[in-house]
């Protein structure tokens, strides 16, 4: 509350002439800033939670006197932090930077760094008026400023009335632009004159060309015929290039299942090493069954001869229990035959679904493959040549993505490919099916959709991953072309058309999406 007190009292005493002597320079700038950013309102400013002042000067008595306003005083119930201006140093979330006398010639640079930015210019005395926000203005009795309204609502910031009540003057744009005009129409006749000894020259000049032209027509005719061969060698090498990136990109594909199937191999043989032991197992118990069995005829054997009197009631009998031990011991067999049988069945299931999967999933991502994807692309034009369901795709190309690799290495960009996948995945109908096609290139197939909502699920998209983070300095953000198949269409035609509307949103901007038409 002192502080504050101080604060008003210190304006009155500048806005009185008598007593601007007896205050100090940095005093006043400071007490200036201060009331500049309580009188001024950032977009979505409940969100903020602290303001950041950015201080460029060299003046250190000005810096420590900001560096002490920051610890006594809170800015809109909020705290306040300065920064003292590195120029190896990259700033972010700032609201405000205040820009002194020493510093002009960074001026330029930082106010158009911060362009798109919701940030708030304070210069010291800076003489371009055009690009000034807030700017103080020293004379020989007092310090005042000057506000360039036009400047602060570009950047979305709103001003409080209260603040020309400080004293400051609003800078007069229409002046500001006539002056341009009038140094402008001076540039211009200087140039026109220019233009009339140019063409002076020129008139002396064409004399001297022409006869230098019949050599050059000889010449032009050559450099055609060399054009043509340089045209034909480069459309010949462009076409190696696109052969070698797809021979390479199967090869890639190819050693991964190869990798895969090695693997699942050494698995799929373990489980018949497995197998086989049980089976040992097996023939062990049943020849212990055959041992016994044995054991047993020569006891009956023994039993007979004892009991030689009742031989035809023991014979009976003897024959009705073999025939009921023969049954047991066929049981049992195929009992042991039919768990082995279960056994190697189940392992052989297993392993048809692991190939199975291996031949449509796309290892890295967790994403169907080129293959699947082709083989669903031709089931629903058969859907639409029966029913006229129509379908679109969606062709992705991950923005910069050899920048990426190059800068933070595979591991990231495989994370990077990661990370996308599993968004698109989660970000699409169950009936969409995506696949990763080729690289950082992906393919979302969107049966029962015609281009308008094909298009606003690619915008959707585009925003998400945009949005994300994926753990660098750099945003990441993909390009889309989408394409719709018709009565005139073939696979080979939509996956083209799709192609062609990508290379279209890369070559304009990136991060956008673009629909063959």
């Amino acid at each position: 509350m002192k502080f504050f007190i101080y604060i008003i009292t210190l304006f009155l005493i500048i806005n009185n002439t008598m007593h601007a002597q007896e205050t100090k320079e940095e005093q006043v700038k400071v007490a200036y800033v201060y009331n500049f950013l309580q009188n001024i309102s950032w977009q979505n400013e409940n969100k903020i939670g602290k303001y950041r002042l950015l201080v460029a000067s060299k003046n250190e008595t000005l810096k420590n006197m900001f560096l002490m306003l920051a610890s006594r005083k809170q800015l809109k119930n909020k705290n306040l932090e300065v920064l003292i201006y590195d120029e190896n140093k990259n700033y972010k979330n700032i609201q405000a930077i205040y820009i002194g006398t020493s510093f002009d010639e960074i001026y330029e640079k930082v106010f158009f760094e911060y362009e798109k930015e919701n940030t708030l210019f304070i210069s010291d005395g800076y003489e371009d008026k055009k690009q000034v926000m807030i700017n103080l203005i020293k004379d020989e009795t007092k310090i005042t400023f000057e506000i360039n309204k036009a400047n602060i609502l570009n950047r979305s910031l709103e001003i409080s009335p209260n603040l020309i009540l400080l004293g400051g003057t609003e800078i007069d744009v229409a002046k500001l632009y006539k002056t341009s005009q009038d140094a402008l129409k001076e540039q211009k006749e200087t140039i026109s004159s220019l233009n009339q000894k140019i063409e002076t020259k020129n008139t002396e000049l064409n004399s001297k060309i022409s006869s230098i032209e019949e050599q050059k027509i000889l010449i032009t005719k050559q450099t055609k015929n060399i054009k043509n061969y340089e045209d034909k060698l480069d459309t010949q090498t462009q076409l190696l290039e696109v052969q070698k990136r797809q021979l390479e990109e199967q090869k890639k594909e190819l050693n991964t299942i190869y990798s895969t199937i090695k693997q699942e191999k050494e698995k799929l043989s373990n489980a018949v090493l497995e197998a086989n032991e049980k089976e040992k197992m097996l023939k062990s118990l049943v020849n212990l069954q055959i041992d016994k069995q044995k054991e047993f005829e020569n006891a009956k054997i023994k039993l007979e001869h004892l009991n030689s009197q009742i031989e035809e009631e023991k014979n009976n009998l003897l024959i009705k229990e073999s025939i009921i031990a023969d049954q047991k011991n066929k049981i049992l067999i195929f009992g042991a035959l039919f768990i082995i049988i279960l056994i190697l069945g189940i392992n052989g299931i297993r392993q048809n679904l692991l190939l199975k999967n291996l031949s449509q999933i796309d290892t890295l991502s967790g994403l169907y493959n080129r293959r699947f994807m082709n083989k669903k692309i031709e089931e629903e034009i058969s859907k639409y040549k029966r029913y006229k369901i129509p379908f679109s795709v969606l062709l992705i190309d991950v923005d910069f993505f050899k920048k990426i690799n190059d800068t933070y290495g595979h591991d990231k960009g495989d994370f990077v490919i990661k990370r996308i996948s599993n968004l698109l995945k989660q970000n699409i109908r169950d009936s969409d099916i995506c696949a990763r096609w080729g690289g950082e290139e992906f393919l979302i197939l969107v049966p029962n959709n015609n281009l308008d909502g094909a298009l606003i699920l690619a915008n959707n998209l585009k925003e998400l991953i945009e949005k994300n983070n994926f753990e660098i300095k750099e945003n990441v953000t993909i390009s889309i072309g989408v394409s719709t198949f018709d009565e005139n269409s073939s696979q080979e035609k939509l996956l083209k058309s799709a192609d062609i509307a990508l290379y279209k949103a890369k070559n304009e901007s990136r991060n956008k999406t673009v629909i063959y038409s």
